[in-house]
């Protein structure tokens, strides 16, 4: 697997695939549509080809001293992901995160731990027609890749989600979860797994750099380019946050502070009145 080299990932170094051609070729060099290597344009080359192929996938993981659950993290990505690139975006942790990190993935050390900054480290890291952001405690479904590129074989669909299952059992938690099939603005949050076309994701200017509250405002800004598809699948997230300061508490803290949001309150502001609930 590539390591960071403090630039953008060199996917040239990663060995070749098991038909001999390394990950990446020129457009002289391409191999027909359906065998084109990730990162590259997947729409028709050339004169010899009769149909577009599905869109390319990157997946982006922010990363902050999560040690304590990235080796199992990273291992359950490593199977899912494929051989999808992957950047693992580490905000300077000091717990080792970015050493365990890079035993799987390509990883970029940010200046700070900033979720928004990090994101739009690790999107500048890839050249694939989709970026899917996923948070270290989040577990994609099985054939995520195929309900992302049949969503998107719709024009007007820009980018969407998963719906949300949590890895604990709780009336309060399963309740919330049943809301995120539903496409509303107050229901979904980069717990379930943005992913959106890579030139709209330019076109917006990517994640802002706030406190928190990043998912929240680039979701409503995403929405304005054309349609939000939430997939019928959901991904597995950890409800420890929700433990650690009680389901119900969390969770009226977390409709509070989108609120206020969505009402105008600068995020700054809400990170300084309402540390604890983040």
């Amino acid at each position: 697997m590539p390591r960071s080299s403090g630039g953008r990932a060199n996917w040239d170094d990663l060995p070749p695939r098991p038909n001999g051609r390394s990950r990446a070729m020129s457009a002289s060099t391409a191999p027909p549509v359906g065998n084109l290597p990730l990162g590259q344009p997947t729409w028709c080359l050339g004169t010899h080809a009769s149909q577009p192929r599905e869109p390319s996938i990157g997946i982006v993981v922010p990363v902050f001293n999560e040690a304590g659950i990235l080796q199992s993290a990273l291992e359950r990505l490593c199977q899912a992901a494929g051989t999808l690139p992957v950047v693992i975006a580490d905000g300077g942790s000091t717990d080792g995160s970015a050493r365990i990190a890079r035993r799987f993935f390509h990883t970029e050390i940010c200046p700070r731990a900033n979720r928004g900054e990090q994101l739009n480290r690790g999107a500048q890291c890839l050249t694939t027609d989709v970026l899917l952001f996923l948070h270290a405690d989040s577990r994609l479904p099985e054939r995520f890749v195929a309900h992302v590129q049949q969503a998107l074989q719709d024009a007007s669909v820009v980018g969407g989600c998963f719906q949300l299952r949590f890895d604990q059992s709780h009336p309060m938690l399963r309740f919330y979860c049943w809301f995120t099939q539903f496409p509303g603005r107050f229901f979904h949050f980069g717990d379930q797994g943005f992913f959106v076309r890579h030139e709209v994701f330019e076109q917006m200017g990517g994640f802002r750099s706030l406190p928190f509250m990043e998912d929240v405002d680039f979701l409503r800004r995403l929405r304005r380019y054309g349609r939000f598809a939430v997939l019928p699948v959901p991904v597995v997230t950890s409800a420890r946050r929700f433990l650690r300061r009680g389901v119900i508490r969390q969770q009226l803290g977390n409709i509070l502070l989108v609120t206020l949001f969505e009402l105008g309150v600068p995020a700054e502001r809400l990170a300084r009145l309402y540390p604890h609930i983040r």
